[in-house]
């Protein structure tokens, strides 16, 4: 999440745009994400075969934990970056998914946009809506601009190799403070081959401090999802900053959907460090829900280090990421 220092050495700045400001744009959502540092990088259209009928659906979500850190002494979020984003993209090749989900996708001068990067490397069609920086009332260039100005913004990322037929983002109420942090929630279209058609993918990543105010965005996503999804099938991925039983996740729930993982008692959240050999984590606060839709394999993946070449181990991102085989033969619709 963009941290309180970078938005308030820049509020002077949002405040003149705001005053300036001619209208909204909070449907905006970048199809490409080009980053400074590497303006030649490009997103490539997905190679799978859109004619062959598919029998399974394969899916993943990983908070990617974005490269800035709030303490300048410990840089390790920012140095181990690339290595990490190398990684997860090893582990899901191996996992060779359909559609995976980012939580964190960040842009920066230092290491570029992650969605062109992983798009790129996976052969996989990219929609990315920026969460942060977007401050009250700012158009999309408004936004743009500060971006730009503080080299860093972070986003909702899904990857599909299938086609993304459209896309729109949505802004959650309430925002998670008044100086440049909101929450955005990434609903995605796509087009599946065979009997499953045109599959509705939802994101989202809730604020991280006060239940009254996750409790209210995830209501707000919820109505998000119940207003826009098609006659289909729903996946719903995202950092709901909850446990399973929690006030929060009954408002899932009472939508209609459920955890793949079931009853299976797992943990994502969250390292003190993704350097060396740390202690398992003891929460679960990332989701993989569907409706009425039951996952014939599900794991955990990035939830164990690898080795570096110098003998320090290294993990993924602070949280252990989700994937799941949805066989679509024996999907039912809501």
């Amino acid at each position: 999440m963009i941290r309180r220092t970078i938005a308030g050495a820049v509020c002077g700045l949002a405040v003149l745009l705001v005053a300036a400001c001619g209208g909204d744009d909070y449907g905006y959502v970048d199809p490409t994400p080009v980053p400074t540092a590497q303006p030649n990088a490009v997103a490539v259209q997905p190679t799978a075969d859109t004619t062959k009928v598919p029998t399974e659906l394969r899916v993943a979500f990983i908070n990617l934990m974005s490269p800035f850190a709030l303490d300048e002494n410990n840089p390790v979020a920012d140095t181990t970056f690339d290595e990490r984003m190398d990684a997860v993209t090893e582990e899901l090749k191996a996992f060779n998914p359909d559609i995976v989900g980012f939580n964190e996708a960040s842009v920066t001068k230092a290491h570029g946009s992650v969605a062109a990067r992983l798009a790129k490397d996976l052969k996989m069609e990219l929609q990315y809506a920026r969460a942060n920086p977007w401050y009250p009332g700012q158009s999309k260039e408004q936004s743009d601009a500060i971006a730009r100005q503080i080299g860093f913004e972070e986003g909702e990322l899904i990857l599909s190799k299938y086609p993304i037929l459209r896309a729109e983002r949505k802004e959650l109420n309430p925002r998670t403070s008044e100086i440049g942090e909101g929450r955005a929630a990434l609903h995605a279209v796509i087009k599946v081959p065979g009997t499953l058609g045109e599959l509705d993918v939802y994101i989202t990543h809730l604020t991280g401090g006060g239940d009254k105010v996750r409790q209210a965005q995830a209501a707000d996503f919820m109505s998000f999802v119940k207003a826009t999804k098609g006659g289909g099938q729903v996946i719903v991925m995202g950092g709901m900053s909850d446990p399973v039983g929690s006030p929060t996740y009954e408002v899932y729930r009472a939508a209609g959907l459920h955890d793949v993982f079931g009853k299976t008692p797992v943990t994502t959240c969250c390292r003190d460090s993704v350097l060396g050999q740390q202690a398992a984590t003891v929460a679960r606060t990332d989701y993989l829900m569907t409706q009425e839709w039951y996952a014939s394999e599900y794991s955990l993946f990035g939830d164990k280090p690898k080795k570096r070449a110098d003998g320090t181990w290294l993990y993924e991102s602070d949280h252990n990421g989700l994937k799941a085989v949805l066989p679509i033969s024996i999907a039912k619709a809501p």
